[in-house]
This record gives C-alpha cells, structure tokens and sequence, in this order.
C-alpha cells in the first residue's frame, strides 16, 4: 500500500498512462460488448471537465448527477475531481419529493441527468440548470491519441487537499431525511488501496456487479480501485441485460449484496430439485462431500479421500457446470451490504467461488473489514483493514452496554481512522452525535474472536427488548428462517412481546402448492425446527405470511435489505391482529409497531432475478 496520499484524479492519469491502449470498461448494448481503454476515458473525462468549466464549475462546487449505472459515471467523478468539485450521485428513482431534498440540501451548481432521467431532474432542481449528459462532448480520435499527461489539481496547502470533499454520499439513516456523507479525497484513497491490498485484482480481471455508484461500496470499489488496479468494469445495460448476458460479460470478480446471491442459489438449487432422481443423487453427494471438507478446518481438509473426491471426480463432473454458467471465470465474490447467511457462504465456497464477506457503512468510506482469499472465516466479516488499525494511525474498539471499551468485549463497533468521513453535509449536530471521543460509532453490534475476525451481530437500533427485558438482534433468528425453502424474506418482530415472531414472505410455486392454513402449519413447524437451537426467548412463537416485500413498495431499500419501519407500517392492521390472537394484547395497545417517519427509496423491484443460472445442468 502507497503510503502518501495522492490527489484521485492524479492518480487517474498515473494509471491511464500506464495502461493507456488496455480497456478499462466493456460497455453492454444489450447485444455487444463496446471496450473503452484508458487512453480514450481519460481523453474523455478532459472534454468533460472543459465542459463543466466552461459553466463555471470550480473547486468546492457540488455536481449532481442522476442517471442509472452506465461509463458515464466514470467521465463524471473524474472530471469533477480534476477540477476539485464535489460529485454529488442520486438515486435516480427516489420519489419526487425526496429527490427535491437531496439537491436543495447539497445546492449543486450544475446537474447532470441520462435523459432517462432528465424530465425529473429537471422537475425536481427548481432553478440549478440541468444538463443530459449524452450530450457532453466526448475525446475526438486526435485528442484520445494525444500523450497522457499526469496533472494533480492546486490546493494552497497539502492539508487543505487531503481534507478537501470529494463526494457526497446520501444515506437515509434511521429515521428523517437523508444526509449527505462527505468523504475526502484522503477517505477515498486510503480505502482504494486497502481494497486492493486486500483484494488479488490485476490487469488480467474483469469484475461485474450491479450495484449504483451512489452506492459508496460500488463508488470505491469499481470506480477507484478496480482502474487503479489496471483491471477492467464491465456494464451491462440494466437488469435485464446483467441477468441473460452475465456469462458472456466472463467476468473474474463479482461485486455483490448476499440478495443476490441468495437469489443466484435458490435459483440453482431448484433445478437441482427438478433434475432425475439419480443426477439428482450425484449432486447432493458432490454439496455433502464438499460440506466435509470446507467444515473439516485446515488440518487435511476433511481427508484425503474427500478431496480427491472433490478434485477428480465432483468437481469437475458437477461444480464445473455451475461455474460455467457464471462465465467459467469467477474467481470470487466480495460481498458487503447486509448480513450473509452462513449457509450461502458455504453454498459457494463448495461451487468453488469463495464469497469474500466484508463489512462496513458509508461513514468510513466504505469498507472496515473483509475476508481474503487465502484468509477467510466462514461467517466472519474478516479482519480489521489496515487504516482502522494503530499500525495506520487508526483503531477500534467496542462499547458494551454499561459503556465499557474494550477490543475484548462484545458491543458496539467504534472505528477511527483515515477513512472515516468528514461529517453530514449541512447536519453538524448530527456528526456529533456519530462521533464518540475522536470514535465513529457504527451502531453495529460485533466482537472479534480470539484469532482476529470480526463477527457483527446486527444494528443496535433493530435490538428487540422483550416484554420480559430480554435484548435480542433479529438478524440471527432472520437468517436461520430464512434458509427455508418455504421463505422467500423475513423480519422478526417481539418488541415489548411476550414472545418473538416472524413475519415472511413465500415462494410463488410454494404458495400456489397449499390451501393457507396447510401452508401457515408447515411455515410454522419448519420455522420452529430450524430455530430449535437458539436460546429459549429468541424461538418465533408463530409465523405471518406478509404480501412480498418490494422496493417499488418501500419495504426494500435499493440494495435489497428489509426497511423494518416500512413494513411495521404498510401492514400495521395484519400486524396488530396477528399479535392479539396471539395473546399480545398489551404490545397492541401500547402502539408500539407503529414506524417513526423516514425516507423511502424506490427502485426496480429485483425479487424476481434469476442470474446466469439458467440450464445449468443440462
């Protein structure tokens, strides 16, 4: 890892140099891949900011931009930071009035919008001037071939340059409207090159994903780290595209939320149901087989006969097949975003494309921890990156709840460091508040084990107090319900209950199999079976099947994770009467499933992706 800190855009053109005539981005039509290399996206983001510049765009000044993920993001954050603007990416589907927010809040000068988009962008800005994007002047052939030249943006002092705001990332938070994450140009760095300290990623890889680059995960990872690498991105044109093409995309790094790889596992796994009884025999033996040995730890790895097994016979015989459907080339998943359940890391470790779970929050750039390729715990999020370590200038600790600090003890996650950010735009109240003496405060409850992995429990603001005073995090309950196949979703609910209970969503084909009241009892025999070892309080007493949550409907944010409040919410009245018939009268009456106000986002529901799985055995 560098050990200066380099200004981003001067670090661009380092590597643009250096790689000039490879291809940084393979760009999907839907029908063919168009590359881009380094030398002409430089050339590129050189029109852009003479562009912007020409509209007065000057240091500090905040550039909006709406539109969904495409290359023109890249031409956009780099052009800005050439200038020294602040990159401002919306959500493009957030509603109206919520968009209305975000731009009043950050006062960009200029916003940029797909044209898509540019109806709405132009509706919600009021008087900023809106721009489409697909009209900005690109590189002409003379320009793209003219010499790179490396050029680091002038700020008065090196302090000003590392503190100077390179984006601001909106989050919703907890409740209230969002707020606008400012990260600097040294947040950014410092969590780029962990990335790719911690990551294998070189000029050889291609890495796919669909998350947004409003996404702070996606925005570091792909537009910093993946070019910095000499690596290439590849976009596909929406979902539709991502899903049909993703094995001709032949990716070699797969950036995901674990939805969508529960999804990619629940679609294989149904074909593995329907196929002959005795392929069907021969595939369970190869997932059992490789359960031995990935569960076996590292002495022998479950024995010597396994793996042979496992190498010369089900590998290639059963596993190849299903990575072949990926592209053949799929070396790994990194994962963040949300909890993964431990079923679906083993899932595909067993495929042999292990899924490098991480962990972190806008607020520290993103990332603050991650599993490695040689160096990886199921179930855990991996070790504490270097930034975040004393080694670095940083630490961590954790915050029991008799406010005890300790690297020891089970509590919330507190991290300070290089890449913590710079504070809420316009919110210095609420930047406070995250910050505990020089601390960031993740609100994520965790402990690290003896061996240094750090395991996260859950969010301290989703802890269920019981009507007997037990504390209990519902995303361990979730993820054990939700390794049914009877269960699509789920969000556990219990506060000031007697008991806990389950609300869930269910398969299509599963609903349509059962009269109602077959397929509560077998939800619920099923749901009690698979939690039958978590501790007596944290058993669901009962299950209610709830209507599938969307993000069209705000029950899902826009990276596919259960909004709690909304739920509580859209389905108040079933909720109230499911708990009075199970005799609790006194949480009903004391209000207490009724939501405090927040933002809901909204974006193409992704319930119904199936991804590059399609005949996969046949």
């Amino acid at each position: 890892m560098e050990q200066h800190c380099k200004h981003l855009f001067e670090k661009f053109g380092e590597v643009c140099r250096q790689h000039a005539d490879r291809v940084v981005l393979k760009v999907s039509d839907g029908k063919e891949l168009y590359p881009v290399t380094f030398r002409k996206l430089h050339a590129d983001v050189d029109a852009w900011a003479r562009y912007m510049q020409e509209k007065g765009i000057q240091a500090g000044d905040r550039v909006a931009a709406i539109a969904a993920k495409c290359d023109n993001h890249f031409r956009f954050f780099y052009a800005c930071w050439k200038l020294g603007a602040i990159a401002v990416p919306v959500c493009e589907t957030l509603g109206n009035d919520e968009m209305s927010f975000v731009l009043k809040d950050c006062s960009p000068k200029l916003v940029l919008s797909s044209e898509t988009y540019l109806k709405k962008a132009r509706e919600t800005a009021g008087e900023i001037p809106v721009e489409a994007w697909e009209k900005l002047p690109l590189a002409t052939e003379e320009e793209a071939a003219r010499e790179i030249s490396v050029e680091k943006p002038h700020y008065p002092t090196a302090e000003e340059e590392g503190k100077a705001i390179a984006v601001l990332i909106y989050t919703s938070g907890s409740t209230g409207m969002p707020k606008g994450v400012m990260l600097s140009q040294s947040n950014l760095w410092w969590n780029a090159m962990n990335a790719l300290d911690c990551f294998p990623v070189g000029p050889s890889d291609t890495l796919a994903s669909l998350l947004p680059y409003w996404h702070s995960y996606a925005l570091t990872c792909e537009i910093l780290a993946v070019p910095w690498a000499g690596a290439s991105c590849v976009l596909a044109h929406g979902m539709a595209d991502f899903t049909r093409n993703l094995a001709k995309f032949q990716a070699t790094v797969m950036l995901v939320v674990p939805r969508i790889l529960d999804m990619m596992m629940a679609a294989m796994r149904k074909q593995i149901d329907a196929l002959p009884p005795r392929r069907k025999k021969l595939v369970e033996n190869a997932i059992y087989n490789a359960s031995r040995i990935f569960t076996a730890g590292k002495s022998w790895n479950g024995g010597l006969f396994r793996m042979l097994y496992h190498h010369c016979f089900y590998d290639p015989l059963v596993f190849r097949k299903f990575r072949k459907a990926l592209g053949g080339k799929l070396r790994f998943f990194v994962a963040g975003g949300a909890p993964l359940d431990l079923d679906v890391q083993s899932f595909y470790s067993f495929l042999g494309i292990p899924v490098l779970q991480g962990y972190g929050l806008s607020e520290a750039s993103p990332v603050v921890a991650s599993n490695e390729i040689g160096d990886y715990r199921l179930g855990s999020c991996g070790r504490i990156w270097k930034w975040a370590t004393p080694e670095f200038g940083g630490d961590y600790t954790f915050k029991d709840e008799d406010g005890n600090l300790g690297k020891n003890l089970r509590g919330q996650l507190l991290v300070k460091g290089r890449c913590v950010m710079q504070g809420y735009w316009n919110h210095a109240d609420a930047s406070a508040k995250t910050m505990e003496n020089g601390y960031l405060n993740t609100g994520d409850v965790a402990h690290m084990d003896k061996d240094g992995y750090l395991f996260i429990h859950g969010r301290n603001s989703s802890m269920i107090v019981t009507y007997g005073g037990e504390k209990l995090h519902p995303e361990a309950i979730e993820d054990a319900v939700k390794a049914s196949p009877l269960v699509s979703e789920a969000m556990v609910i219990g506060e000031k209950c007697k008991s806990v209970y389950v609300c869930v969503n269910v398969p299509e084909e599963v609903r349509k199999k059962n009269s109602p009241e077959e397929l509560h009892r077998l939800l619920k025999a099923d749901v009690q079976a698979r939690t039958a070892d978590l501790t007596s309080y944290m058993k669901p007493k009962d299950v209610l099947i709830l209507p599938d949550f969307s993000v069209n409907d705000g029950t899902m944010t826009a990276t596919l994770k259960v909004r709690r409040h909304k739920v509580k919410a859209l389905y108040r009245k079933e909720i109230e009467e499911f708990l009075a018939r199970n005799g609790e009268e006194i949480a009903v009456k004391k209000d207490l499933v009724v939501p405090s106000s927040r933002i809901v986002e909204s974006l193409e529901d992704k319930s119904d992706v199936v991804i590059g799985v399609d005949n996969t055995l046949k």
